[in-house]
């Protein structure tokens, strides 16, 4: 059981598998509700239906068997009267899809026969190993090209501050285009009710003049713009690269998180390794598992990197869709400007 990973690729790690899943539309449970999930593979060509409970369980056999990757934490378990909210299950559902994506085309976890029976058993039965990745691996011989262990620990070091960093600049660009998308939405309510203030407005009177007559009709014809406009739902951000950056984000979280394991955890092999006597058995295996752990840190910074240049090269196709979806919003403030002076004339926000 031995692994290299080289350089990958985000087309590479996307080709690996397709995961989806989707919540089974009636929950179980008379008070306290549970859901359940179809859970599918393009690779394995399987859907299943699985309990919160199981992916805990995929997650407790994984981060056992491999102490040394990235594996990221699961979304947190609510136990609510009535199930919870329909918003707090959405996100929770593509919260475990994107978990489980980044199992299934991680380079090494892919191919993991617990994984496996997740995805295609019907009851999996899932036991915690006797042995880690370290273990399984066995004796391993090592390259000519192969990084020094002082080297090794530099790369780690360095790769630690620059996904830190990566994984800061991710969030801000995150919490940015919500935001932005947020005021949109508020602006397309906001569009709405005035269409309602007009149409309240444009009610006509006995008393009312011509000149009351022609503002009345062009206040109607501003208000069924409004309205029409305020139910339409614009495209503010594409979807596909929200969810990108999320699974982005996703991934380099995990490198950290990884990353503060390993340095608690590396600190300590060196002082036992240190303290037990140089040629000892205890201390070349000592020493053969913290190189393995930096050899899994510098493999895991390549994959988290990838994923990270995977969300920063979606910039440009959210930019675009912002830059349309505020075009759009300006072209109906427009268009409500000439229906008040102009009640005849063409609309361009609708066409």
């Amino acid at each position: 059981m031995t692994h290299n990973i080289e350089e990958v690729t985000f087309e590479e790690l996307e080709a690996t598998d397709v995961i989806s899943v989707e919540l089974v539309p009636e929950r179980k449970g008379l008070i306290l509700k549970h859901c359940e999930y179809y859970v599918s593979s393009r690779r394995h060509g399987t859907t299943v239906t699985r309990r919160y409970n199981e992916f805990v369980q995929l997650y407790d056999v994984l981060y056992a068997k491999y102490p040394y990757r990235a594996v990221c934490s699961l979304p947190p378990k609510r136990v609510v009267v009535g199930g919870g909210s329909p918003l707090f299950l959405q996100r929770r559902r593509a919260a475990l899809q994107r978990w489980l994506t980044l199992v299934a085309r991680h380079p090494v976890l892919a191919h993991d026969a617990d994984l496996r029976t997740f995805l295609c058993e019907t009851s999996p039965r899932l036991d915690k190993p006797k042995h880690d990745e370290f273990i399984l691996a066995g004796t391993q011989e090592d390259n000519a090209g192969d990084l020094s262990t002082d080297e090794m620990q530099e790369s780690f070091v360095s790769e630690q501050e620059q996904l830190r960093l990566a994984h800061l600049g991710l969030g801000r660009l995150f919490k940015i285009f919500e935001k932005v998308e947020g005021r949109c939405d508020a602006e397309r309510t906001d569009i709405r009710e005035l269409g309602a203030a007009l149409n309240a407005l444009s009610s006509p009177a006995v008393a009312d003049t011509a000149r009351w007559s022609r503002m009345r009709d062009a206040m109607k014809a501003a208000a069924e713009l409004a309205i029409e406009t305020g139910e339409t739902q614009l495209e503010v951000t594409e979807e596909e690269a929200m969810d990108g950056m999320l699974l982005a984000l996703d991934a380099v979280g995990a490198y950290r998180q990884l990353c503060s394991r390993l340095t608690r955890g590396l600190h300590a092999e060196r002082a036992a390794a240190a303290a037990a006597a140089p040629q000892c058995a205890a201390a070349r295996a000592l020493r053969a598992r913290h190189r393995y752990a930096l050899r899994c840190a510098v493999e895991e910074a390549r994959i988290a990197r990838v994923y990270a240049l995977s969300a920063l090269e979606l910039l440009p196709e959210l930019l675009r869709t912002l830059g349309t979806a505020h075009a759009r919003v300006a072209a109906v403030w427009a268009d409500l400007h000439t229906a008040l002076r102009h009640p005849n004339a063409k609309q361009t926000a609708r066409d």
